[in-house]
């Protein structure tokens, strides 16, 4: 059974920021069916992997599981530890951050066909935002935005782990302008995720997750009207 979790943002109690994710948290612990599952973190897309590795240990430790982290170090050095550390995990977390930076380490460092070859055989794979889109077929992200190769949100390439595109953090109000705008005149079809909203897919069939009703999730696209839809999944 293949089974992934796309998270479209919020705050996961790192620094002085509230905890916002706790339902799809509570959730992906859930779908493992197993009463103390091993969490595994790989930070590759963010600056501060170490600090947001000690939250999500908290988080994680709290709902029951045994958790652990591949350090790029580790990545790069010790093929052994990647390949143990990836084998035995029942849920692996890839975190926010630049989404272009992490699906070129993971090529890099040959991870795509290992990470392919545990979610086909039943491994939970979670991504939040940048981790979200890596795992889709492509999503909309700010990376070129963080190398100020651009001032604008682009479409970006995923692995195609799911064939959807998705848009992270829809709840932010200029994302939503450049999303609606630059759809205009394609045929795209995007899963927009507000924050505290997740999808979770199971063997490709998708449903979806939510905090609280003050957010939802979208399949946006132009009818053949040239109307701007925004579908909410029930």
């Amino acid at each position: 059974m293949k089974k992934l979790v796309l998270i479209g943002g919020g705050d996961v109690g790192r620094g002085n920021t509230n905890y916002e994710t706790e339902l799809i948290d509570k959730e992906i612990v859930k779908m493992t069916n197993k009463g103390t599952p091993n969490f595994l973190f790989i930070g590759l897309a963010s600056s501060f992997s170490d600090s947001y590795y000690d939250t999500m240990k908290k988080v994680y430790q709290n709902l029951g599981c045994q958790t652990v982290y591949l350090k790029k170090k580790n990545i790069i050095n010790n093929r052994d530890i990647v390949e143990t550390k990836i084998n035995n995990a029942d849920i692996i977390y890839f975190c926010g951050g630049d989404t272009i930076k992490l699906i070129n380490d993971l090529k890099e460092y040959n991870l795509v066909s290992l990470l392919k070859e545990v979610y086909l055989k039943g491994t939970i794979l979670v991504g939040m935002s940048a981790g979200a889109i890596m795992l889709a077929k492509e999503g909309y992200s700010d990376s070129l935005k963080l190398r100020d190769e651009s001032d604008k949100y682009t479409f970006v390439e995923g692995l195609d782990f799911i064939d959807i595109a998705i848009c992270p953090h829809y709840s932010d109000s200029s994302k939503k302008e450049e999303v609606k705008e630059d759809l205009l005149n394609t045929n795209k079809k995007v899963y927009a995720l507000d924050n505290r909203t997740a999808l979770k897919i199971i063997d490709d069939e998708i449903s979806y997750l939510k905090c609280d009703d003050t957010v939802n999730c979208y399949l946006t696209y132009y009818d053949e009207n040239n109307n701007y839809i925004e579908e909410k999944l029930n």
